[in-house]
C-alpha cells in the first residue's frame, strides 16, 4: 500500500493494515522457525547430539561463529558438529554445552536380573579439563 493511499485510508483500516503487515512478519519468523524444527527433528534421527547442539544454539539466538568462539574452537567444527560429520571429544562437547548453558552428565545403564534397567548419571568431573 503506497504512503498516500495510506493516508486516505480511515483510522480503523490504518490499524487493520498495520495489524495485517505484523501477522505477515510474524507469519515469516513462523515459517523459518518451523523449517529450522523439522530440520533439527530429521538431524535427531541420525545424530541427537548435533540435533541438541543446534537446536539450544536456535533458542539461545546464536551464530555458530559466536559458539565456537565461546567455546575455543572454530566455526567449521561447529558447523561440521551440527551437520553430523564430526563427534566431539568429551572436553570440547563440555565447553560447547558451557556455552549453551548446559552441563554434560555421562549415565551408565545395566540390566538386573528382573530385566528393569538400572541407572546411574553423574556430571563429568571437573578432572576432564575443558
Amino acid at each position: 500500500m503506497s504512503a498516500e493511499a495510506n493516508n486516505r485510508v480511515s483510522p480503523k483500516g490504518k490499524a487493520a493494515a498495520q495489524a495485517a503487515r505484523g501477522r505477515a512478519r510474524r507469519s515469516e519468523g513462523y515459517r523459518e522457525a518451523s523449517d529450522e524444527y523439522a530440520a533439527i527433528r530429521e538431524l535427531r534421527e541420525r545424530n541427537w547430539i548435533a540435533a541438541h547442539i543446534r537446536e539450544r544454539r536456535y533458542e539461545l539466538d546464536l551464530t555458530q561463529q559466536e559458539v565456537a568462539e565461546r567455546a575455543g574452537t572454530s566455526h567449521s567444527f561447529i558447523s561440521k558438529l551440527e551437520g553430523g560429520e564430526h563427534i566431539p571429544t568429551i572436553p570440547v562437547l563440555k565447553r560447547i554445552l558451557a556455552v549453551l548453558d548446559e552441563e554434560l552428565l555421562i549415565g551408565i545403564e545395566r540390566r538386573v536380573a528382573n530385566d528393569e534397567p538400572e541407572r546411574e548419571i553423574a556430571r563429568v568431573p571437573d578432572l576432564v579439563s575443558a
